[in-house]
């Protein structure tokens, strides 16, 4: 849930609303609400146009969806030896 708040609070920041953004992206504006309500985890190629969209690193855009997915409750980032 805190992905969810996270994407669209950097929508929030430069767009009216998510239909404004997703007509920048050239999407619908169902296509996009699957991913900032969670229904649907984006691919690369829309992780990559998310962030040109967002005008932020693409790094930035995927720590957003990658920091919420591990599957044995590791924190990214953090390694262990």
């Amino acid at each position: 849930m805190s992905k969810i708040r996270e994407l669209r609070g950097l929508i929030y920041a430069q767009y009216d609303s998510e239909a404004d953004m997703a007509k920048t992206l050239k999407w619908t504006r169902q296509r996009l609400s699957k991913i900032t309500n969670g229904a649907k985890e984006p691919d690369v190629l829309e992780l990559n146009e998310i962030s040109a969209a967002l005008d932020c690193p693409v790094d930035d855009v995927v720590q957003i969806f990658l920091r919420h997915k591990s599957p044995n409750g590791q924190q990214s980032g953090s390694a262990r030896l």
